[in-house]
């Protein structure tokens, strides 16, 4: 009973969703904690981007399904209420939903009250199809809850749903104050001017009571209340976005970035021409001197357990690293990938000590300092070998890296059966997928799908319509 009912709201909601008009800013970030992670959803933008509301059919077939999960005479009516004006939920989806949480679990979600009789009609509607309790008053706040620990409350403004007591919720209603909630938050601010359909603000002080060690890790001077992170999901015909942000807050972790940035140039291209387009590509452009510099700062060879000797080798080889450095590695065939790898190097300080370790070069694996130069290239490939097709987009990047999904399904059979189908299954409607920086506290996720005619989104909702009809 308790399953049919929840099917009921997430049905009479998904009608909302498809039949309301356009999103705009929220007005209750004053509900949210300051240091909780949130997640911003325009449901509206997604549901006009998969184009479910243009769908006839599909909504036909959702409204008959919903009428049939509907147990009371009451929520039958109800729907073609909400059928014929969307609005009568009293739900408005033109402002965001929130849901957020803390650092000890607990779950809220936040939206916008269109009309409050509306949205209680709703409720005591759901309410006789079982799971929840009639709505009540207390304070000027209505309620109802699930007989156990769940409260959805409401007032002219707002609804709130969390796990928390009805007094809790009510003085969250009565108070307006806004110190320590997202309502005086410049990062808030930002998230809300992204233009995804989904987003996320992630402060990382919410890690701290999660990880023992983290504060043994971080830059000197620096605090987890001055770092946060935003992501921001974006779709087009034939791609989808998802872009991350670092916010930096103190003079602490603006110093590290640039520190960390510091170590990378920008991708020059001297070995682009060499990489041919396939399974998996990475480029970057590395400054050794500075790398190793950072990890003689952070003790990072003592902490990884090298001795002397270890480490005098691998510092000759870092000290002779400085500008590009190119990967690509295609199809296995006769056991071995096909790869090549480039990077520019002062001298063969690499090769040499490759060599006075007993190896040397033969069929199957290649490698040598030529052009400025260390190269190693394994299987088939052979290295200074120009490609017909390469990425031209990695130049002027501090990093780039790429794969095709098809050929990665094919390597990730190599490892087993579960990660081949997995990219199996990512690779029937995504080509590839590209992971680059665009600023230096940004990087950009990309997936180009098979059809570029259709929003991503579209193969989003219609597996999420498969779910209730």
């Amino acid at each position: 009973m308790k399953q049919r009912k929840i099917n009921l709201m997430y049905l009479l909601l998904i009608a909302v969703f498809v039949l309301s008009s356009c999103a705009k800013s929220s007005k209750n970030a004053k509900f949210i904690p300051a240091d909780a992670a949130v997640v911003s959803l325009d449901v509206k933008q997604m549901f006009e981007k998969s184009k479910m509301g243009d769908n006839e059919e599909a909504k036909k077939k959702l409204l008959e399904t919903m009428e049939g999960n509907a147990k009371s005479q009451e929520a039958k009516d109800l729907i073609k209420k909400i059928v014929e004006d969307p609005a009568k939920a009293g739900v408005d989806l033109r402002e965001p939903i929130y849901i957020f949480g803390n650092s000890e679990g607990k779950v809220g979600v936040i939206g916008t009250i269109l009309d409050k009789d509306d949205f209680a009609q709703l409720l005591n509607a759901l309410a006789k199809d079982g799971g929840f309790e009639a709505v009540k008053e207390k304070d000027g706040i209505q309620y109802c809850t699930d007989g156990n620990k769940y409260t959805i409350a409401f007032d002219d403004a707002t609804f709130y749903g969390s796990e928390s007591t009805i007094d809790d919720i009510v003085a969250k209603f009565k108070n307006d104050e806004t110190q320590n909630t997202m309502a005086e938050s410049e990062d808030f601010t930002k998230l809300t001017t992204e233009q995804g359909y989904i987003k996320a603000l992630i402060p990382m002080a919410i890690a701290e009571g999660q990880f023992s060690d983290i504060k043994k890790n971080l830059p000197e001077g620096a605090d987890l209340k001055d770092l946060s992170i935003i992501m921001n999901l974006t779709s087009d015909k034939g791609v989808a976005k998802l872009g991350i942000e670092c916010l930096a807050k103190s003079d602490a972790w603006k110093k590290s970035i640039k520190e960390g940035n510091d170590m990378f140039g920008k991708v020059n291209g001297d070995y682009l021409k060499y990489i041919e387009k396939g399974a998996f590509a990475f480029f970057a452009n590395f400054d050794g001197k500075k790398l190793l510099e950072m990890l003689d700062k952070k003790e990072a060879f003592k902490k990884a357990g090298f001795d002397d000797q270890k480490k005098d080798m691998l510092k000759k080889v870092l000290e002779s690293i400085n500008g590009d450095f190119a990967l690509g590695i295609g199809e296995f065939k006769g056991g071995m990938p096909n790869a090549a790898l480039y990077i520019k190097t002062k001298d063969q300080s690499f090769v040499d000590l490759v060599k006075e370790n007993g190896m040397k070069p033969e069929k199957g694996m290649d490698f040598g300092y030529k052009d400025g130069a260390t190269y190693i290239a394994v299987g088939e490939s052979t290295a200074f070998t120009e490609a017909k097709e390469t990425y031209q987009n990695a130049k002027g990047r501090r990093f780039y890296v790429a794969c095709d999904i098809d050929l990665m399904a094919n390597l990730a059979g190599m490892v087993n059966n579960t990660a081949s189908e997995g990219a199996k299954a990512v690779g029937e409607h995504v080509s590839s997928a590209e992971l680059y920086d665009t600023s230096d506290t940004h990087v950009e996720l990309v997936l180009n799908m098979k059809d570029k005619e259709k929003d991503p989104l579209e193969y989003f909702m219609q597996l999420l319509m498969k779910q209730f009809m």
